[in-house]
């Protein structure tokens, strides 16, 4: 893995996105810890013109953008349009909103609109990825949502969120080598564990939880993925510092990792 090929997702520092004034502050903040390129979320408050001028006067990448999930599914030529309109070259599917994930017919459903709109944007020269959370590896009639997903919408690739897939338990090692070419970003935030036997798992930083996070990204640089995006959805305190820290760990044990 290359330091350029390292993204933070701007849905880390959501709260701080609120203007023009504030995303380009917080852009420039970011640039200042060392991330060379971001993935973006979608803004009613910023202009995807404004925002591709604000990361290109700063010097930083678009990696990607998650995209509004029902307008690319019901109009994918608009999203066409906003990926070319901020210079990405892949464009997310973030959640299924709406959708009933032990529900057969929706599941199909839902795969063949992604396929549709994978193969719209491929014809742009664009790639379509689903970023997974943990109910894709829910069963269905004995299979994974996630597997079903893939075998109906074959010209959609992936963008693999490592902690999910843990919390979904299925190991995080095994699907980065089976979906191969397919992926082409990983989500990167730790998997942290509570000394107290009741408390539930929570997001830590890179490098802070129990994730491996050499092995991870040495099998992701081995089938080609393009991106590797930091993550956390949501920090003990500010959370710039908590990507400060995911970074460092980045920068100091993952790059150089792989290839």
């Amino acid at each position: 893995m290359k330091l350029s090929q390292v993204a933070v997702q701007l849905y880390t520092v959501r709260d701080y996105l609120k203007n023009s004034a504030d995303f380009a502050r917080s852009i420039e903040r970011l640039r200042e810890i060392g991330y060379p390129a971001v993935e973006l979320i979608h803004s009613d408050a910023v202009s995807d013109k404004e925002i591709a001028a604000i990361c290109r006067d700063a010097g930083v990448t678009i990696a990607a953008a998650h995209v509004p999930g029902k307008t690319l599914l019901e109009q994918p030529q608009a999203i066409v349009e906003k990926l070319q309109a901020v210079g990405a070259k892949l464009g997310a599917y973030a959640f299924p909103s709406g959708v009933n994930l032990g529900s057969a017919t929706e599941v199909n459903r839902l795969a063949d609109a992604l396929q549709n709109a994978a193969t719209v944007l491929s014809g742009a020269g664009l790639t379509l990825a689903y970023h997974n959370h943990a109910m894709e590896f829910s069963r269905l009639d004995g299979v994974l949502v996630y597997e079903i997903l893939g075998k109906v919408a074959p010209a959609m690739s992936f963008e693999f969120d490592t902690y999910w897939a843990q919390y979904g338990g299925v190991s995080p090692e095994r699907w980065i080598e089976k979906l191969g070419t397919k992926l082409v970003s990983m989500h990167m935030k730790d998997y942290g564990v509570s000394p107290k036997h009741d408390d539930p798992p929570f997001m830590a930083e890179v490098g802070h939880g129990n994730l491996d996070f050499p092995t991870l990204v040495t099998e992701a640089d081995k089938v080609g993925c393009q991106w590797f995006v930091v993550e956390q959805d949501f920090t003990p305190g500010n959370p710039f510092d908590s990507l400060e820290l995911s970074f460092r760990y980045v920068k100091e044990k993952l790059v150089g990792v792989g290839g």
